[in-house]
């Protein structure tokens, strides 16, 4: 079987590359300490670059890239140690907002849009129920929006007549108030209060089947996250002496850079399953990548010393890249049971 990525994917992964390129700690220092942790010129070139718009639709004005297409993204900006959250302000909101008046503005880059659905006490359940929808208007408490402080849209979860629905809310109204905070990455994400807030919908998105393909696109950003920490980390011992020689000549962090390698190869396995399989379930992929993905980047860490736990170096970050992929939309425990409760 030829798992060659074909021209067109090629081409998204170079130009993933040249956008990253020069991206290095104190650049991602400087992107997070802007307001809302996203620097807004250098977003406006990932959606020129036609990033966001490959999540969309044909239909939409977007251009229609495949599961394949999109999964080359995500690795490629988590082999990059990208700090631009394409996942949680590109990629969702563009599949959210699928025929939506407000979708433009977003593939454009004018406008950015963050996922609201996760609620005091009910850690990753997709069904809403303390943001209440009634009469066009949310009233209720969202916690843990990534990208909530950069944002101009919030796409909601609400209950309205006992089912959750999807709906569209201006971050910048009245009846809205933001809260942000630093999570594990470094990035910005938000406690969103809508008091009686006006919203636009439902929306027409399928909620459950854009979460399923946003925790392959997860999983993907950690296969390439992990690749990097393992290459970074395989440079690093073949150049750090101790006792007159390099420390890859160790036996035994030979036999921990191997295990790290099968465990990388294995992530990638994963992804590419679920990429030619119609139907793998997701949350259980994810949970294998995640975990295997935090115990390569711990190795890093370890393998790097005292630098390994400092800001300064890349690897600390990967670290806690995966670390919040890990969790988004469940964490491996919880995700091995959403596939226990599906099966």
């Amino acid at each position: 079987m030829n798992f060659d990525l074909d021209e067109n994917q090629e081409l998204f992964k170079a130009a993933v590359e040249r956008f990253c390129q020069g991206q290095d700690v104190a650049a991602r220092r400087a992107a997070r300490a802007l307001p809302g942790g996203i620097d807004r010129a250098r977003w406006q070139e990932l959606a020129e670059l036609g990033l966001i718009g490959l999540a969309a639709g044909e239909e939409d004005g977007g251009m229609g890239g495949s599961h394949g297409d999109l999964a080359v993204v995500a690795q490629a900006l988590g082999h990059a140690q990208a700090v631009e959250p394409w996942l949680e302000c590109g990629f969702l909101p563009a599949r959210l907002l699928a025929g939506s008046a407000h979708l433009e503005s977003v593939i454009s880059g004018e406008k950015i849009a963050a996922f609201a659905f996760a609620e005091p006490g009910r850690r990753f359940v997709l069904e809403a129920s303390g943001v209440k929808a009634k009469g066009g208007k949310l009233s209720g408490t969202k916690q843990f929006v990534l990208g909530g402080g950069a944002a101009d849209l919030f796409v909601v979860t609400a209950e309205e007549d006992g089912k959750t629905a999807l709906h569209v809310v201006d971050a910048k109204a009245p009846e809205v108030e933001v809260r942000p905070y630093p999570v594990a990455d470094g990035g910005v994400a938000a406690i969103v209060t809508f008091h009686n807030a006006a919203a636009e919908g439902p929306l027409a998105a399928d909620l459950h089947a854009v979460i399923d393909e946003a925790r392959l696109m997860a999983a993907a950003e950690m296969v390439g996250l992990a690749q990097r920490l393992f290459a970074d980390t395989l440079e690093y011992i073949k150049t750090r002496e101790q006792f007159g020689q390099p420390i890859g000549r160790f036996q035994v962090l030979q036999h921990r850079m191997v295990d790290a390698y099968a465990r990388v190869e294995s992530v990638q396995s994963a992804v590419l399953r679920a990429l030619l399989q119609p139907g793998a379930p997701m949350a259980a992929i994810k949970a294998h990548v995640a975990e295997n993905a935090i115990w390569v980047a711990h190795q890093a860490v370890q393998l790097h010393g005292g630098m390994g736990m400092s800001d300064e170096l890349g690897v600390g970050h990967g670290l806690k890249r995966i670390v919040l992929l890990s969790k988004l939309f469940g964490d491996p425990a919880s995700d091995i049971l959403d596939y226990a409760r599906a099966a």
